[in-house]
Parts: C-alpha cells; structure tokens; sequence
C-alpha cells in the first residue's frame, strides 16, 4: 500500500466505527462520497464481485452508481455466460493474467477492447478501472471495479489513490461480505426464520419459545424398497428432485424449513404477530401440501415418461403450541421445534399410505380451516374417523385430504 498516495478522507471514512458494521451499499456509497467531497476523485459507479457460499450461487456482484438503485446482481451456477465472462475484464483478473485492467473510454469507438464497454460508453462513462486484490483470503478473487463520467477519466494521481485505496477498501466490504456469507450458509442449512434468531444470538442450549404454528411432515412412498433396488447415484436423484418440490412450495407459501430426516422433511408455518388466530397459518399449510401434491404429481410423470422410479408423497398437517429453538448437546446444537404437536404430525404422516390419502389432517387443522377448503383452496375433506395414534393416549378423528381442481 502506498500510503502517500492514500486518498485520506476515504481512508478516514473505512477506518472509522461506523464503516465496521454498515452493509456493502451503504459501503460503496460513503466511500464514493469521501472520495469526491473529500480527494476529489469522481467515482460515478463502483462494483464489488464476490463469490458465495450459497449451493445455486456463484458470485454476487454489488454494483452502486451514482445516478442508479443500488443493484445485487446473483451469478448461478446452472446461468453461467462462459463467452460473456471470457470477453470481459473479468477474465484476465480471474485467470491470473495482471492485477488490474484500466480502460478509456470513448463514445465513438466501434469495437470497444471488451464488448461490455459499450453499455458504459451508452451512459456517459469515461474511464474504467477494474483491480483484483492479491491472494489473501477467500476473497482474493473478489473483483473492484470504479467508473467515472468526468471529462478526461482518472488522471495519474486519481489512479495511485484507488490503487492505494484497494487494500483497505476490500478490508471492510470483506467484513460485510462475511455477514451476508453467513447468513446464506445459515439460511441453506437450518432455515431464513433459524438463521435470523442464530445470529440475532439465540444461541444458548435450551434457549426456546413456545410459539403457535401449522406442522408440516412430508416424505417418500417405499423409500425403504426404492433404496434397496435403486443405485445410488438414482436414489440421491429422486430425493433432490422431491425435496426441490417440497421446500419450495413451503417456502413459497411462507412455511420455514427447519430439517430433511432421511427421505422426510419437517416444515413449520407459525403463526403471525397480526394473526388473531392459527388459522391462517393452517390454511398457509394447506396450500403448500397441495401445491405438493399438484407439482409432485407433474414431476412423477415426466419420471414416468424418461423410464425412472416412481415419485410419490406423502404429507400430514397437524396445529397447536411447539416449543422453537436450541436442543441438543454443549457443543452441538439444533435449532428446531419439539413438542406433542410435532409427534402427532408425524404420526399423522404415517397414516397417508393406509388411508390412501395423499393428505391426512388432524380435525384441529379442518376446524380451523372452515368453508376454505372449498372455497379457495380446492379441497376435498373425507372423515376418516377414530384412530389410535402410537404414544398418543386418546384416540384422534383424522381426515384425508384430496384436491379437487389445479393449485
């Protein structure tokens, strides 16, 4: 770093308290703002493009412009633009080429060094700078890129600042990147809502809540003889290809996935703070079992069609008070939800194949529901009566639940 050349407003501003705990726009914001008012450095636009910790996610890019929203562009996996990414700047600083790539910028220019130059000429822009930071952290592949619209672009002095500047700059956005790192890996593996109260700090063993909500248990017909006759590779397919149909209809729905259990999955819809009663999470519920079932369905089809193993579900929904939060040992934690609602949920599961109900509800979660069933979620209620449920003394009247029309 040269600190001669170290713009030093800027440098104040990211060394200061406050720079520690704002988030990536407020980040690039500020910084633009101290280098303009403060070095007299115009930065019209600045990006920031950071890899991810998130299973579907390649890298994020965090782009502010002066004159535009603050952008959070997601790059997957599965959408990759090889040719794009190979024609951009982006290129040479990934593949280890050089350290920087700096660009003048004219209106007039026809065929531009990289092609994504032209839509920065469409906007005014003068002058591009994009610097890699040198092999560090995990970020060390995290590109910085600054624009600017003033006539003539970024005189020699501008440049020996955002180059001295570039350390300290990827310091603290690294600090914000690492919480929005967090929260994803978080959210992946034990739920938005989980991720949320575990780092709010709810972190304590036996650190709970009782909370009113809709319990959800989903999981496999024949799962026990598909994984004896189905090769691995065949087996794993099938559970990605009915957890995607199950996470994201509860999810969609508002339902908070909190565990896969071998071929099952365990999804809560609690009850809101303007809720006046479970009603609306057990209709919430509801829907997400049938979009289930109705996607489900589609998805047995087309595995049908290609000469693969059947996909059949089977889902039980259940309401009343569970207790939300930390369970499990010292140094090994689970944040999840326990409690008789939950067991009877399960049990309710385990009646779908019985029955021949690709749905079973408790009578709880039917006279919560009322008229709806019919009126809006297309549901067919049939009574199945008494029955007695392992570890629960009294017996329960169960009913089976069947769509009547497309979700």
């Amino acid at each position: 770093m040269n600190l001669d050349a170290l713009p030093s407003h800027a440098a104040r501003f990211l060394l200061s308290p406050e720079a520690m705990y704002l988030g990536i726009e407020a980040l690039m914001e500020r910084t633009a703002a101290a280098l303009r008012d403060g070095d007299g450095i115009v930065v019209d636009r600045m990006s920031w493009t950071v890899p991810t910790l998130h299973p579907e996610v390649l890298n994020a890019q965090n782009i502010w412009q002066v004159d535009r929203p603050f952008e959070a562009h997601q790059r997957h996996y599965a959408k990759r633009n090889i040719a794009l990414y190979v024609a951009s700047p982006f290129w040479l600083l990934m593949e280890g080429e050089t350290t920087e790539v700096r660009c003048h910028i004219h209106p007039d220019d026809p065929n531009p060094r990289f092609p994504v130059l032209r839509s920065f000429a469409e906007s005014g822009f003068t002058d591009y700078l994009a610097m890699i930071q040198p092999p560090r952290t995990e970020y060390e592949k995290a590109p910085v890129t600054f624009a600017t619209r003033r006539p003539g672009g970024f005189s020699e002095t501008d440049l020996a600042a955002l180059r001295a500047l570039l350390p300290l700059l990827t310091l603290v956005l690294t600090l914000a990147g690492q919480r929005v790192r967090s929260r994803d890996v978080l959210e992946t593996y034990v739920g938005v809502d989980a991720a949320s109260r575990v780092l709010d700090g709810n972190i304590r063993r036996g650190e709970m809540i009782d909370v009113e909500a809709a319990v959800c248990f989903c999981d496999l017909r024949d799962f026990t003889r598909l994984s004896q006759e189905l090769s691995q590779e065949d087996l794993l397919q099938l559970l990605h290809e009915a957890f995607e149909v199950v996470v994201g209809a509860m999810q969609e729905c508002g339902g908070d996935v909190l565990k896969f259990i071998g071929d099952a999955v365990l999804a809560v819809f609690r009850r809101g703070p303007d809720e006046v009663d479970l009603a609306q999470a057990a209709h919430r519920a509801m829907r997400a079992a049938l979009l289930v079932i109705q996607r489900a369905e589609q998805a047995h089809l087309r595995r049908q069609e290609a000469g693969l193993s059947p996909l059949k579900l089977g889902l039980a929904v259940h309401v009343g008070h569970v207790a939300y939060g930390n369970i499990g040992a010292p140094t090994r934690l689970d944040f999840t939800v326990i409690g008789a609602t939950v067991n009877v949920a399960s049990r309710l599961e385990g009646f779908c194949k019985v029955l021949g109900a690709p749905l079973v509800l408790s009578e709880a979660v039917t006279d919560l529901l009322g008229q709806k069933q019919d009126a809006e979620l297309g549901l067919r209620l049939q009574d199945f009566g008494l029955h007695s449920l392992r570890g629960v003394a009294t017996p329960m009247r169960l009913f089976g639940g069947f769509p009547t029309s497309e979700t």
